[in-house]
């Protein structure tokens, strides 16, 4: 399955070392100040201003920086300023939303002055496996759901269990069709019912956050007891302040609910084998994951059902009692 983290990193990069040389030298500008761009204080105000037009699924943008830097330092940028406008952030459709719905980008860097502040000026050219019109019907699709699932009332579990339900229920595992990446998107889980893995997970992670869960989008390998491993995306999700596993493809294809809400230290990790970049120590201070088992809602479910049994029986103890007096 294509993830733009590996395609980056192979995909062609192009910078203008003559004009990172040039300035070394203290030579001429190698361009003027496009009056169109802002030039940007900080790497993340420039970050912030590339996520958004990744989340209109622009594919040709221009981004500005005021820094100076040399060829190596402009290369870096190009690949800094990605990893940045892909942060997670909490927000529905940014983050691993963007991240696993994009397939690659090229980069050129080029330097030059403001002024005299001296500045960079990064033009992208970004793929994505949907376009602009796609998402907005998933924006009104999403909308939909959420309103549909009535969640204002629910607990964080029950709301997680609804939406977990609802992928569960509403889309269908299928493989890419000749030549389309639409599978892989919230656009084909949600509008056409139909997706790979990544499908499922960037749905999941949308509706979450939707309803104010936060969750993550993790990328590895699914090991079974028979067969080779293969690439596949699942879930972590905060549930009382720390994080558990879903897995809604597997779930659904065994119809099963034995991959949802699933804790560490379990067969879970066995099947799924995340890559390294989810098991360093920053990540996992992040998102500490629960070692055992959540009882909150299940526990009082079955203490409500329980009472609700010692009810009746006293009640129709009562009422044979009161038969045979």
């Amino acid at each position: 399955m294509a993830l733009h983290e590996y395609l980056k990193r192979i995909t062609a990069i192009m910078i203008t070392i003559a004009a990172a040389m040039a300035i070394c030298l203290a030579a001429a500008p190698s361009f003027a100040a496009n009056e169109e761009i802002t030039y940007h204080e900080t790497e993340e105000e420039a970050a912030a201003e590339l996520r958004d037009h990744m989340k209109h699924r622009e594919q040709k943008v221009s981004i500005g920086l005021q820094c100076e830097t040399d060829s190596e330092g402009l290369e870096d940028l190009i690949g800094d300023l990605i990893d940045k406008a892909l942060e997670h952030t909490g927000e529905p459709d940014e983050g691993d939303y963007i991240a696993f719905q994009y397939s690659g980008y090229k980069g050129l860097a080029k330097t030059g002055y403001s002024g005299t502040t001296p500045v960079v000026e990064v033009e992208y050219e970004l793929a994505y496996y949907d376009d602009a019109d796609q998402e907005a019907e998933v924006d009104k699709k999403a909308e939909e759901i959420i309103e549909d699932l009535d969640l204002e009332d629910k607990t964080e579990y029950q709301k997680i269990n609804a939406i977990y339900n609802y992928i569960c229920n509403h889309v269908e595992y299928e493989q890419d069709e000749e030549g389309s990446n639409i599978r892989h998107t919230a656009y084909g889980a949600l509008i056409e019912g139909k997706a790979v893995c990544q499908g499922y997970s960037v749905s999941l992670y949308r509706l979450l956050l939707e309803a104010g869960i936060d969750n993550r989008i993790i990328f590895g390998e699914s090991k079974q007891s028979e067969g080779p491993s293969n690439a596949h995306t699942w879930n972590i999700v905060r549930l009382k302040d720390v994080y558990y596993y879903l897995d809604a493809t597997w779930d659904d294809s065994s119809f099963s609910r034995k991959y949802c809400l699933i804790p560490t230290g379990t067969n879970f990790e066995d099947e799924h084998i995340a890559d390294k970049r989810y098991k360093d120590e920053s990540f996992a201070e992040k998102y500490p994951m629960a070692d055992e088992e959540y009882e909150g809602d299940r526990s009082e479910a079955m203490k409500r059902v329980a009472s609700l049994a010692r009810s009746f029986i006293d009640f129709v103890r009562d009422l044979l009692s009161k038969e045979n007096g």
